[in-house]
């Protein structure tokens, strides 16, 4: 089972990735799929980076406490 991730991580993760993206040939949402071994087909498809933030807090996050 994958990982559920902080949203404060994801957050940081999607700074970090707009700093890189320039030499990182893949997706954000493919990034996360791939760094963090989500094994989501749905997230490896999504090119657009909203859309993939919006399906990591929806899927991946851990629940508000």
């Amino acid at each position: 089972m994958a990982p559920k991730l902080s949203i404060q991580l994801i957050q940081n993760e999607q700074k970090n990735y707009n700093s890189i993206k320039k030499h990182y040939a893949d997706s954000f949402a493919q990034y996360m799929n791939a760094k963090y071994a989500l094994n989501d087909p749905v997230l490896q498809k999504e090119k657009d980076e909203g859309m993939a933030m919006l399906i990591l807090l929806k899927d991946h996050a851990q629940d508000f406490k």
